[in-house]
């Protein structure tokens, strides 16, 4: 019954545990442009693995975790048949290639306690969860009082998943948006899963993910980002059900993966959504430290895709058909591993990435990646490690992972890229640079402190230029931040500054700074957390991210500039071991201004309220230290 109370208690807890290890990332991801449904999306698919998290000692359903390589999985394994089951996640700095970045990020996903394999369950006693929620605003906004929005300001959405063992998954979801009526244009979503059948791997039949090699020829659903000190290796784990509630970058259809021989195993896909036509396949081969791929994919598109006119637009792909293919490889020798993909469109034009990672103790590591993508090189269904995207980029990228005296952890990533295309906001071929360093120290054994810098280099456009030139200016933003954490009984207590500084050659400079202060109480089945901000952020290149606590699938980043307060309030309480209720509330208050937003979205005074209620509903015949 203790470990059940633990494992309900960190079921309350995953969207903080898994937001606080990600959040500067996904900060640093929007910044840098990526749309909000990006970012949801891949937050959603990670706090919905830390709700059910996976058993490091059931090593075939480990495999769906997306830091885990074939190289990881293949130690693990290995580990395990040696040293028997692991009794602690601390065993994992043990085994080789598991660094303690890699660790850390793992934590809010896995678990450890014994496991068996076979055992008397039943189908029909595989786990069972509903979440079902609504929210909205309470202020509303101009297109709903003009008729410009069709529907109300609510957000409701609905979710039933079921999971038998690793062999069988299902999920249906449903989803209505701010502004859209009830039962038109909603989000549906479904799949049905069948995996490690005999030679069957996985079989999808729905929506689904697909992730293969680096990322330069097939890669959709959960976008990787780029987490300081994280290697740029992409972590391609084939066929997967697509997120929940991805309303953009998934496939519909049938994928699956077979095992063709011990070491030869393929995977196939054909798809259908929107308008477009997608399928193709990929063969890997796995021997001992060597995995090798090969990927092929065809799209065909209904109608020609429309591109605008516009001036960065030049080198867009026009047409209704296109053809890539590519090979990957990742070698393990000891400590060093050695990976990379080289990809080809149907018109001959070229993309490549390599790297090399050296893992020289737990503490210890480091990187080194280069790619090259072409200015015309088209894919449709691409997310290799770029700063921008896969067309038009050259760069390299170093990261390390180091401990210092007086146990001082140090994160470094550096990038240095330049774009030979146009792109938006650029309208000549430019370059950048991207530096980020993060220390961290234990004090005592309840406090954590984190200091973190940014400085990103980037050419752009001079705004509003009264010219019919397109002159360009060099821009720099640096940010400075300080993270506090008290750990103290039931109380945890998370202080946070942050100043940041943008100057451009010729527009001049934005400053802004922003202090917070969060607090988390936990007492038996309640959970109340709690946090407000204060910010003055002088212009909107120098605005910031803030992350807070989240309801799963109602997750929410605000971005702040101006003058103003955040606060918000979340409260969880866990009405039976089955069933957890869950309320959020926050508020903006602006003091430079008498309406918040423009156009249909704008709003009527300088204050903005939104909640959402969720209600969790779960069975699962697990019992604590057996199956």
């Amino acid at each position: 019954m203790v470990l059940k109370r633990w494992i309900i208690v960190l079921i309350m807890l995953v969207p903080a545990v898994v937001t606080a290890q990600v959040d500067g990332a996904i900060e640093e991801w929007l910044q840098e442009g990526a749309s909000e449904e990006q970012a949801a999306g891949t937050v959603d698919e990670l706090m919905q693995l830390a709700a059910e998290p996976v058993n490091l000692n059931d090593t075939a359903a480990v495999r769906q975790l997306p830091l885990m390589t074939p190289f990881r999985h293949r130690a693990l394994c290995n580990y395990i048949m040696l040293y028997g089951q692991l009794l602690s996640t601390e065993e994992l700095y043990l085994i080789p290639g598991f660094d303690s970045l890699t660790v850390s990020l793992l934590a809010p996903l896995v678990r450890v306690e014994p496991h068996q394999e076979g055992g008397s369950m039943r189908w029909w006693q595989g786990h069972h969860t509903v979440v079902t929620g609504i929210g909205g605003t309470v202020e509303q906004a101009a297109g709903y009082a003009d008729g410009r929005y069709e529907g109300d300001n609510l957000r409701a959405m609905f979710s039933y998943s079921y999971k038998y063992r690793e062999h069988v998954s299902l999920r249906l979801t449903a989803d209505k948006d701010p502004g859209e009526a009830w039962g038109k244009h909603n989000f549906y979503g479904y799949h049905i899963m069948l995996s490690e059948m005999g030679r069957l791997e996985k079989l999808i039949v729905g929506r689904f993910g697909l992730r293969f090699g680096q990322g330069l020829t097939v890669w959709s659903g959960l976008k990787p980002f780029n987490i300081v000190g994280a290697t740029a290796e992409r972590y391609g784990n084939g066929v997967r059900p697509a997120g929940a509630f991805y309303e953009e970058d998934y496939q519909e259809g049938v994928a699956a993966t077979v095992r063709l021989w011990r070491d030869i195993h393929l995977s196939a896909f054909a798809s259908r959504v929107k308008g477009e036509t997608f399928g193709g396949g990929h063969v890997e081969w796995r021997h001992g430290n060597l995995t090798a791929g090969v990927t092929a994919a065809y799209t065909l598109l209904d109608d020609t895709l429309a591109v605008r006119d516009y001036v960065y637009n030049q080198t867009r792909f026009r047409g209704r058909r296109m053809f890539n293919g590519g090979i990957d490889a990742t070698w393990q020798w000891r400590r060093l591993t050695l990976y990379g993909e080289a990809a080809m469109d149907g018109d001959g034009h070229p993309s490549a990435i390599a790297g090399a990672t050296l893992t020289a103790s737990s503490a210890n590591r480091f990187g080194v990646n280069w790619r090259y993508y072409h200015p015309l090189y088209h894919n449709l269904h691409a997310q290799g490690y770029a700063v921008g995207n896969t067309q038009g980029e050259q760069g390299i990228a170093l990261d390390a992972v180091t401990q210092l005296p007086m146990g001082v952890g140090l994160l470094t990533s550096l990038d240095l890229h330049r774009f030979e295309s146009l792109r938006y906001g650029s309208y000549s071929p430019s370059t950048g640079a991207w530096f980020r360093v993060q220390m961290s120290r234990r004090m005592g054994r309840n406090v954590d402190v984190v200091l973190r810098y940014v400085d990103r280099f980037k050419e752009r456009n001079i705004p509003n230029i009264d010219s019919v030139l397109y002159l360009g200016e060099e821009t720099v933003r640096r940010q400075v931040q300080a993270d506090v954490r008290v750990a103290a009984g039931r109380w945890l207590l998370t202080t946070r500054a942050m100043y940041a500084r943008f100057v451009g050659e010729s527009s001049g400079m934005q400053d802004g700074w922003l202090v917070s202060q969060t607090a988390r109480y936990t007492q038996g089945s309640l959970q109340v957390t709690g946090g407000a901000a204060y910010f003055d952020v002088g212009g909107y290149y120098a605005r910031f991210y803030l992350s807070e606590s989240n309801l799963q699938y109602a997750w929410s980043i605000p971005m702040l500039y101006g003058r103003g307060v955040r606060a918000h309030a979340l409260v969880r309480y866990n009405i039976s071991d089955r069933l957890v209720l869950a309320a959020k509330y926050a508020v903006t208050w602006y003091t430079d201004r008498e309406n918040i937003g423009s156009g249909a979205a704008e709003t009527k005074g300088p204050v903005r309220q939104t909640w959402f209620i969720q209600l969790r509903w779960k069975v699962s015949p697990y019992r604590a230290g057996k199956k």
